[in-house]
């Protein structure tokens, strides 16, 4: 979708006030939040610079400054369908901040509502209207300005990135199930093929010790820095691995090194999402112990067929019933197919070894 994105982003303020009572915005606490994870999400994405940010806020708000945006940190951005609101800098140019978001290289649009400077008054008005909605019943605390409250600490601060809405759905049943966290201790679990590291430490927030394994050093790099943003470095780890040069043995010998070094339990969940190697999947039954988990969420045959018309190779795509096959013994929390919004078709699969498997 593109097109003229003056159209439909609000520059005026009293103007998108009435517009937000009218579809207003829902937010959740650290315990209460959608994903059950202990990193809350943010509204307005503050693009100016952190000096600024520190000084004055909006409580929900995630500082992301345009340089960083420049220079790479799109990963800390909301997904395409996410609703917010963008505060610039008071001197900056908001026209040419917004237009950044107008496309990607996908020619899609961000669903960004608003723009304004962040001037004094501004959040003056912020203020003003928080202060009119004492019981919060409009705006649910939109408005709420944070004054001199400086940085907000790591674990303190919210997010507009999100994880893979596959995992964030499935991930609590498997929990559940699997009766993850039973016996006290962080469980630790891989995510392969973690790319920028949004899944690793939204799983590292939820109490899990997290080996992310990709062969993309700036991917690594970045969910490194993503980990320490959001204060869960300690529990994550990265892997720089590609199992199309390694054997599952080498891979497991490499990851049981990093468990040793950190004394961390052994790994009982393995997640990719759009990532599949088949002979390690193929591996996995005899590497897992009792009680362990699997959840893959990747392209099935088909996706050959749609305008996108990738992937083609038959490594890189499922077929129908493939992981069932493999997983055989298992118990199904989720085996289904869903269509992405450009037609082609992704497995939704997550199963426990459980008494059947035993």
């Amino acid at each position: 979708m593109t097109g003229d994105i003056d159209a439909v982003v609000e520059r005026d303020f009293n103007r998108w006030v009435e517009r937000v009572q009218d579809n207003p915005v829902h937010f959740l606490s650290r315990g209460e939040n959608d994903e059950g994870s202990g990193v809350a999400r943010a509204f307005f994405l503050d693009v100016r610079a952190a000096s600024h940010f520190a000084s004055t806020r909006l409580r929900w708000s995630s500082n992301v400054p345009l340089r960083a945006l420049d220079e790479g940190a799109a990963y800390l951005i909301p997904p395409r369908t996410a609703r917010f609101a963008l505060i610039c800098d008071a001197d900056a140019n908001v026209d040419e901040a917004v237009k950044k978001f107008e496309s990607d290289f996908k020619g899609v649009a961000w669903s960004l509502e608003a723009a304004f400077a962040g001037t004094s008054a501004f959040f003056d008005a912020c203020a003003a209207v928080d202060e009119s909605d004492a019981i919060g019943s409009k705006y649910n605390g939109l408005f709420e300005v944070v004054r001199n409250g400086g940085t907000p600490a790591p674990r303190d601060r919210l997010r507009l990135w999100q994880p893979s809405p596959e995992l964030a759905r499935w991930l609590p049943s498997v929990e559940r199930e699997m009766r993850a966290f039973e016996d006290g201790r962080r469980p630790t679990c891989l995510d392969v093929g973690s790319g920028a590291g949004r899944d690793a430490v939204w799983v590292a927030s939820r109490g899990w010790n997290v080996v992310a394994i990709d062969n993309d050093k700036r991917g690594l790099a970045r969910c490194r820095s993503l980990a320490e943003r959001h204060g869960v470095e300690a529990s994550v780890r990265t892997l720089d691995l590609d199992f199309n040069r390694c054997a599952s043995e080498e891979a497991l010998s490499a990851i049981d090194d990093i468990l040793a070094l950190e004394s961390w339990s052994p790994v009982l969940t393995v997640y990719a999402v759009r990532y599949l190697h088949k002979p390690f999947v193929r591996d996995l039954p005899r590497m897992l112990p009792n009680r362990s988990a699997v959840l893959w969420f990747h392209f099935m045959r088909g996706c050959e067929r749609t305008s996108v018309g990738r992937p083609t190779k038959d490594r890189d795509l499922l077929e129908p019933n493939e992981l069932r096959d493999v997983f055989a013994l298992w118990d199904v929390v989720i085996d289904d197919v869903v269509e992405l919004p450009d037609g082609r078709p992704v497995s939704s699969f997550a199963v426990v070894r459980g008494a059947k498997a035993v």
